[in-house]
């Protein structure tokens, strides 16, 4: 099913989040991504541009979650079949020719939305800018997934780490620049953020 593909493209919400309830966030400030009045025929406007600070490859114990490449436009990972996953970004409008985006209109343009994903919003929390995505015919917040890079202090050396969140905020996985250092760091709880049950990823 097309968002079984990207919600396993983005994130690993759905190994750890299992029965657990959603819990809301209060964001210190909310930015409304900027988004194109009216989009192509399938509603897909401009390109987005992704934070220079998420680009790179990073890893993660999860191993069907590593490693995820960000570029300037996309995200890839590994996937099911030795297939890999890939999608980019757009900024979402309208379909073209209606007063409707994407979430609003049947399923005949589904096949064009499985390689790509919605822009939402950047919300900041905690001090901290993150990048709210989700896929491009879900509206719907908990569909979203959010991602930030933060450097921590690792066993006293600076560590730069993706974090993976849910809409609300949570932080449900993690990534690091090395194997290695996923490896060894991937359940640790930085005093900064707010996790669901990390230890219950699997490996």
């Amino acid at each position: 099913m097309k968002k079984e593909k990207i919600i396993t493209l983005i994130t690993a919400m759905g190994l750890s989040l299992a029965g657990v309830a959603t819990v809301a966030v209060h964001p210190e400030q909310t930015i409304q991504a900027t988004a194109t009045t009216q989009g192509n025929k399938y509603g897909l406007g401009k390109c987005y541009t992704l934070p220079q600070s998420l680009r790179g490859t990073w890893f993660t114990q999860v191993s069907n979650m590593s490693p995820m490449k960000i570029t300037k436009h996309s995200f890839s990972r590994p996937g099911t079949n030795g297939k890999k996953l890939y999608a980019v970004v757009y900024v979402v409008g309208k379909v073209k020719g209606t007063n409707k985006y994407p979430w609003q209109m049947t399923g005949k343009f589904d096949k064009y939305y499985e390689k790509a994903l919605r822009i939402g919003k950047t919300r900041k929390m905690r001090g901290l800018k993150w990048t709210v995505i989700g896929p491009v015919d879900d509206h719907a917040p908990k569909m979203a997934t959010a991602y930030t890079m933060h450097e921590e202090n690792i066993d006293g050396q600076t560590v730069k780490v993706v974090f993976e969140a849910d809409y609300t905020g949570k932080v449900v996985n993690q990534y690091f620049t090395t194997l290695e250092l996923a490896q060894k760091y991937s359940k640790q709880k930085f005093t900064d953020m707010t996790y669901f049950n990390l230890d219950k990823l699997p490996q």
